[in-house]
């Protein structure tokens, strides 16, 4: 992997009274909080070390890195990109002139780059601290700043990390691509300005289920819904609310009513030629397609989706407001099946995975 050190902005927390409050406005409010001073600049380019303490600890790293590390298929995404969002988030990358979240990028950890990490940050100050009382977190960043450490840290990742896959950040990892290649970004010194990345271990990251919502209306009832989709599937009542435990299986919200559901064998034993048979796939393929009539899912209207660390009471909300909503819980993603999946250059369909944690707009921040 090809890092860069960078011109880091991030918050003044003089002018912070409530770190909640700002980082949940900041994605809409960045250009006025820019203007207003809400956001101070680090004197010099660095790399920075980042750890968030709260239930768990994730360190990571916070680097400029080379768009062409995605020509060159160092960077692999697994999912595909929504297209509404995509253009959404060109306007406000053009708006911002400023990438206000880190694209974040699993890798297998090594033990001198971890040994790296721990030297400093137990030998160093930081430079940024902030608590977040509401979510128990605190955001800790230190600034390697001395020439020799940041060539260090740049030759452990070049020669140590061949490979890094997309976490969370496809659509901006996209954007950011596209606006170098048509020179819509500038960068000093930099002949391809890099994407603002934020790199943890694999060992550190969680990744949940992320979950869907199909709205029925005008479609076909529910009852009809129903029959249809145990041609595919074996339905059982269940009495509470739950997630699926395992692959292959997932659960159904319907009129409040819950079901677990498992494909059925013979359609498993069918797409037993697949290397990485993925629920995500089945459920796209035979539910959406076949029984939906839903073809295109990266332009759909109809289906909704709500993280799995929102809790099954979110889901449920959710549902509440429309009596033609149907929810499903799908089993996560293993990481194992990420990594053959991206690794031979194939896609998951659009938010397949939910990582933890998840950076917050404004923490750090890229300007252009």
């Amino acid at each position: 992997m090809n890092i860069y050190p960078f011109k880091a902005s991030y918050p003044n927390t003089d002018l912070i009274a409530s770190p909640e409050s700002f980082f949940d406005t900041v994605s809409a409010e960045f250009v006025n909080f820019r203007h207003s001073g809400f956001f101070a600049t680090h004197l010099e380019k660095a790399l920075f070390i980042y750890r968030i303490q709260g239930s768990k600890t994730f360190t990571g790293i916070i680097a400029s890195n080379d768009i062409e590390d995605i020509e060159n298929k160092k960077i692999l995404g697994h999912e595909n990109t929504l297209t509404d969002k995509e253009q959404s988030m060109l306007q406000l990358m053009l708006s911002r002139k400023a990438m206000i979240k880190p694209v974040l990028l699993a890798y297998e950890n090594k033990v001198e780059i971890d040994s790296f990490i721990e030297k400093y940050v137990t030998n160093n100050q930081p430079f940024f601290d902030i608590e977040l009382p509401l979510n128990q977190e605190q955001h800790t960043i230190w600034a390697v700043s001395k020439p020799s450490e940041i060539e260090r840290l740049q030759e452990l990742f070049k020669q140590q990390v061949p490979t890094s896959y997309i976490a969370d950040g496809h659509h901006r990892a996209s954007i950011t691509a596209k606006l170098v290649r048509k020179n819509y970004l500038h960068d000093d010194n930099i002949v391809h300005p890099g994407l603002l990345c934020v790199f943890f271990p694999f060992k550190e990251l969680e990744i949940l289920d992320y979950n869907r919502i199909i709205d029925l209306s005008g479609k076909m009832s529910k009852l009809n819904f129903m029959a249809k989709i145990s041609h595919f599937v074996d339905i059982k009542p269940i009495n509470k609310h739950a997630k699926p435990h395992k692959k292959h299986q997932m659960t159904m919200i319907l009129d409040q009513e819950w079901f677990s559901l498992t494909w059925k064998k013979k359609l498993l034993k069918s797409s037993r030629n697949n290397e990485v048979l993925l629920d995500v796939d089945l459920f796209n393929n035979h539910i959406l397609k076949e029984v939906v009539n839903i073809k295109d899912i990266k332009t759909a209207t109809d289906v909704m989706y709500v993280e799995g660390v929102s809790g099954l009471e979110k889901m449920e909300e959710k549902l509440r407001k429309s009596n033609d909503y149907v929810g499903f819980c799908l089993y996560p993603v293993s990481k194992d099946d990420m990594i053959k999946i991206s690794d031979a250059g194939d896609v998951l369909p659009p938010k397949s995975t939910w990582f933890e944690p998840r950076i917050k707009n404004g923490l750090i921040i890229k300007e252009f």
